[in-house]
């Protein structure tokens, strides 16, 4: 069989009717008579239009394609398909990609050129549809700091596995990360959703997507209803998965931040409100925590300093530092927990995430006493502890 017979009969003409005329094909394929045995079949040097057109054809020929029956014809059409991609006209590519994005037994080199195109209108249709790519494949585009639009795509694929979530997270495009929160095929781990819960506090627009994530752990949606507005939080009481018990807590949760709220004073310093809760025994982690909520930076500021028996001064000269292990001494140091340690790296002295401190085991500090203390006495606090 001639491959032009072959290219006639198993795909439609690209475009609106417009197939390739008798005259095109010679820029295709070589004589008429030609077997699919000859090496130089498939002519590529045609002009752009002819070229798209035959990526279109090819691409959408593939699904047809048996490669133990016709595997001649099929190691010619996966090394036209392989040149294709590599075009340098950008229509060739983009109807390349737009041909095999659904196609599932698309060559995985094929697929990976595409992916790594420059051009969004290539890339992108491969990087959120295409079932060629391997999960490696996708790692290794995100840990090469692709541009948003790349780490978007990936994020709204049908199937987003653990690994290839937690790396579209760590890509830190904040528009990317809301494209995964509504993904519902997309799995988030527990450790990774605790930490855009976290960082939800500050980005509003992440609210609503993380209460109807399909699978919400009790104690992220207890966190979440700590600051999400009052129709998340309606939504968040009534999620069917949502336990009696936690549904008491989020109740509970959602009374301390209202009454938080209502015992704020007009005329009340932050630093009187703070010596009148220290007075009466209130001044604890709760406290810090719906100040923090409440984004009421200046009350937590001075709590450290009535905590820690450190001055005003000596605290904001820690915040300043933005450094992660100086804060996580400062809170050891007010006798706070290492999760209330933790919420005070990111929120109020802004650590960046990779110099974060972690809990250890998840609630122990990471650090021992020997190096906490000299955290503190580098900043001039004598006798830390």
């Amino acid at each position: 069989m001639a491959i032009r017979d072959l290219f006639s009969r198993s795909a439609p003409s690209v475009g609106a009717g417009e197939g390739l005329e008798a005259d095109e094909l010679s820029y295709l394929f070589a004589d008429a008579v030609s077997t699919v045995a000859d090496e130089e079949l498939i002519d590529l040097s045609g002009p752009v239009p002819v070229r798209a057109a035959l990526a279109s054809k090819l691409g959408r020929m593939l699904p047809g394609l048996n490669a133990e029956r016709r595997e001649r014809v099929f190691e010619l059409t996966c090394t036209a398909l392989e040149r294709l991609a590599r075009d340098e006209a950008v229509l060739v590519r983009e109807a390349l990609a737009t041909a095999i994005k659904d196609v599932a037994c698309a060559p995985p080199a094929v697929c990976l050129q595409l992916a790594r195109d420059v051009e969004a209108v290539v890339a992108e249709p491969i990087l959120r549809c295409c079932a060629g790519l391997k999960d490696s494949d996708l790692l290794t585009i995100l840990r090469g700091k692709p541009p948003p639009w790349a780490v978007a795509a990936i994020a709204g694929r049908p199937r987003v596995p653990a690994e290839v979530s937690v790396a579209v997270y760590e890509a830190g495009d904040s528009e990317a990360t809301g494209v995964l929160l509504d993904n519902h095929g997309a799995e988030i781990p527990e450790e990774t959703l605790g930490e855009i819960v976290d960082e939800a506090r500050h980005r509003p627009d992440w609210q609503n997507k993380l209460v109807h994530r399909p699978v919400l752990p009790r104690r992220l949606a207890v966190k979440l209803a700590g600051f999400v507005d009052q129709a998340a939080l309606e939504f968040l009481r009534h999620r069917e998965d949502i336990d009696a018990a936690t549904a008491r807590e989020i109740v509970k949760v959602t009374r301390r931040r209202i009454e938080w709220l209502s015992d704020t004073r007009p005329d009340e310093t932050a630093e009187a409100r703070v010596k009148r809760l220290f007075r009466k025994g209130d001044l604890d982690e709760a406290a810090l925590e719906d100040a923090l909520s409440w984004k009421q930076l200046d009350f937590v500021r001075a709590a450290l300093a009535v905590r820690a028996r450190v001055p005003l001064a000596i605290i904001d000269k820690i915040l300043q530092a933005h450094s992660g292990r100086a804060v996580t001494a400062l809170a050891w140091s007010a006798e706070l927990s290492m999760r209330t340690a933790f919420m005070l790296q990111r929120d109020l002295a802004k650590v960046p995430r990779s110099q974060l401190i972690y809990p250890r085991d998840g609630a122990s500090y990471p650090m021992t006493a020997d190096e906490m203390t000299w955290q503190l006495e580098f900043f001039g606090v004598p006798g830390a502890h």
